[in-house]
């Protein structure tokens, strides 16, 4: 079946409950719509995952776990509404918000200024520790998912990486799929085969605040691979030799959110969020 047949039969199936409206976005693995909820009358946004990924998750396995994170409620988590399975497709649901994600406010601006990055990344704290108090990891910590909403920044996509690690069918792991992005995974992310704590979210974090002060995250590169040699051999440049005029502290944070062992780093985002207080207040 080709892509347009398979989003034919998608649309087909769901419209019912959501009528899609079109797509607002487009990820390696997913396709995501804005869409209309029959039932409550209200917009919503549908994440649909690619299909050849849909085939290899366990969905009932998916499903729990998404229903797991579901628990969480944060007013700096986007709620899911619904997590099902269509036309061969697996897609969430989740409400419709009206703003713009970091990925493109960074796009269009490049940096933001130091009050607001450090906003931002201390909002984004709050919620990543109402996640780790559930024990609920994000894994996949990166200005794509992280919305501005208002006043607001939220985060999104809360539970999805671990949810597809985790309902994975074993005879098909060679879908090259990653689960993060390279740029923001941490050191013992990037190597593979350790296990990822909390601290694992919060050197993402900090990779993201990085790149709204300094335009880019600690480490790019041509191909993926590099980047993540990169983020397992080298030190960051010091965001303070990037940009001038920058508080001291913002450099002795982000130091410790990227540190290449987990142990030195803050030990929860309580923490981090401590850190943040008071810093922002001047270019």
């Amino acid at each position: 079946m080709s892509k347009s047949q398979f989003t034919a039969a998608f649309e087909t199936a769901v419209a019912d409950r959501w009528i899609l409206q079109g797509e607002i976005g487009r990820g390696t693995q997913t396709t995501v719509y804005r869409a209309h909820d029959a039932v409550h009358d209200a917009p919503v946004v549908v994440k649909s995952l690619d299909p050849s990924l849909a085939s290899a998750l366990d969905f009932p396995r998916f499903k729990k776990q998404m229903l797991h994170a579901a628990e969480v409620r944060h007013p700096g988590i986007v709620p899911l509404i619904a997590v099902e399975e269509a036309a061969g497709r697996i897609f969430l649901v989740t409400p419709f918000l009206a703003g713009e994600s970091l990925r493109t406010r960074l796009n269009r601006d490049r940096t933001l200024p130091v009050s607001e990055a450090i906003a931002i990344t201390r909002q984004v704290a709050e919620s990543l520790g109402a996640a780790h108090a559930n024990d609920i990891l994000h894994k996949d910590v990166k200005p794509t998912n992280i919305f501005i909403d208002g006043p607001r920044a939220v985060l999104m996509d809360l539970g999805v990486a671990r949810a597809i690690s985790r309902s994975m069918d074993e005879t098909m792991t060679g879908t090259g799929l990653t689960l993060g992005k390279p740029g923001y995974m941490s050191p013992e992310h990037a190597s593979g085969g350790v296990e990822i704590t909390a601290r694992s979210d919060l050197y993402s974090l900090g990779a993201v605040l990085y790149e709204m002060l300094g335009g880019e995250p600690p480490f790019t590169g041509k191909q993926p691979h590099a980047v993540l040699m990169r983020t397992l051999t080298e030190t960051p440049v010091p965001i303070t030799q990037i940009r001038d005029g920058l508080p001291p502290e913002v450099g002795v944070v982000l130091d410790r959110l990227l540190a290449k062992e987990p142990a030195a780093r803050y030990a929860s985002a309580a923490e981090v969020v401590e850190a943040l207080s008071g810093i922002g207040n001047r270019e």
